[in-house]
């Protein structure tokens, strides 16, 4: 008997299927998942017997899946070095998208630092480095620093036609214009149409992936969604097909060292994984260096606010006034733990909430 396949149904089949290929994993691996997908969509497979094989592997091999429809579940493989090889084969452009705190700028370095490792004669040029992490990395590291250029302004680097990394940590309101007549617009606009000629990749970290205008949007093939809070899921929800939308809620539950990737398979279709950063070592050191310049560079008002701020943030993990004053020591401020509970209940007092169950751990 034949099977009646709503529209929405076929959209599903068109993004999801036809046109969605993995990444590069194991064969045994990639038949076990098309085995489930097949099996769920043709009916053979119920939903429950399929969420369950479906936990097995995720819990096995750390593959998270998403259940889009009565008949599509989808696996997100992870491929760490699909993103990296297939980004520097050619001169493309990353858009980065996601909350404060989900891990664009460690994400964006990481890619960075990884082409000018396996391209000696790549220069980076860093625009809107508001963590100072620039100049921290060419301390840490430099050897690689004599590449690295952060700009002060927004103007494009040297048409010289030699390969170079484009990096905008935080794109300004010029930037972001939507009526696109600033000088420094037009020039952001004019080197993403022109990136492959002139040799140049880019990497873009925007929060609101609206923010980006058309033209940005459109031209940034390759995409990478951090961890997401509800509006700005919804937000970037609104700017990509139908069909990849149940996926893209997978950004919810991402961790600061996970990317949900969608990355364009030229002839065969979409791949879709999860990337992660495993930043190194050096890069974390900078980082933390360049925050730790950062909170001194704070006046004491903004010190105290960044403290209060980051104790609420920790004690919403569940941890301790003791851990909380060594991961504080770590970071170069120094409180006891009975110092971090009276400023948890400062911050809440503010704030407003009950703090009792709280101040106890």
């Amino acid at each position: 008997m034949n099977q009646y396949f709503s529209q929405k149904m076929r959209e599903y089949d068109f993004w999801l299927r036809e046109t969605r290929v993995y990444p590069p994993i194991p064969d045994t691996l990639r038949k076990v998942l098309l085995m489930i997908e097949e099996g769920y969509r043709a009916g053979t497979l119920t939903r429950k017997k399929a969420v369950m094989l479906a936990t097995y592997l995720r819990k096995k091999y750390n593959i998270p899946y998403r259940v889009v429809s009565d008949r599509h579940i989808v696996f997100l493989p992870r491929a760490r070095e699909e993103l990296l090889n297939r980004f520097l084969r050619y001169p493309q452009l990353i858009a980065i998208i996601g909350n404060r705190h989900s891990g664009k700028t460690i994400t964006a370095w990481t890619i960075a630092v990884e082409m000018l490792e396996r391209a000696p004669e790549t220069t980076l040029y860093v625009y809107g480095d508001v963590d100072g992490l620039g100049e921290a990395v060419k301390a840490t590291n430099p050897q690689m620093g004599e590449r690295i250029v952060v700009k002060e302004d927004y103007s494009l680097p040297p048409l010289d036609m030699r390969k170079k990394i484009v990096l905008y940590n935080e794109l300004s309101e010029s930037l972001l214009s939507k009526r696109a007549l600033s000088s420094s617009n037009v020039e952001l606009n004019l080197q993403a149409l022109r990136s492959r000629h002139l040799n140049t990749w880019v990497i873009y970290n925007v929060i609101r992936f609206s923010s980006l205008e058309g033209i940005l949007r459109e031209t940034a093939e390759i995409k990478l969604f951090k961890w997401t809070t509800g509006e700005l899921l919804y937000n970037a929800m609104q700017h990509i097909p139908k069909g990849w939308r149940e996926i893209l809620k997978t950004t919810v539950t991402l961790t600061e060292n996970e990317s949900l990737v969608f990355l364009p398979a030229k002839g065969r279709g979409m791949e879709f994984f999860i990337f992660e950063t495993n930043p190194p070592g050096w890069l974390l050191e900078a980082h933390g260096r360049a925050k730790k310049v950062g909170r001194l560079m704070m006046v004491k008002s903004e010190r105290e606010r960044y403290i209060l701020e980051r104790i609420a943030e920790l004690k919403e993990r569940g941890l301790s006034g003791k851990e909380i004053a060594l991961i504080l020591e770590r970071e170069g401020i120094r409180l006891s733990s009975r110092s971090v509970n009276m400023k948890f209940r400062k911050y809440k007092q503010i704030v407003g909430g009950d703090v009792d169950a709280t101040i106890g751990k």
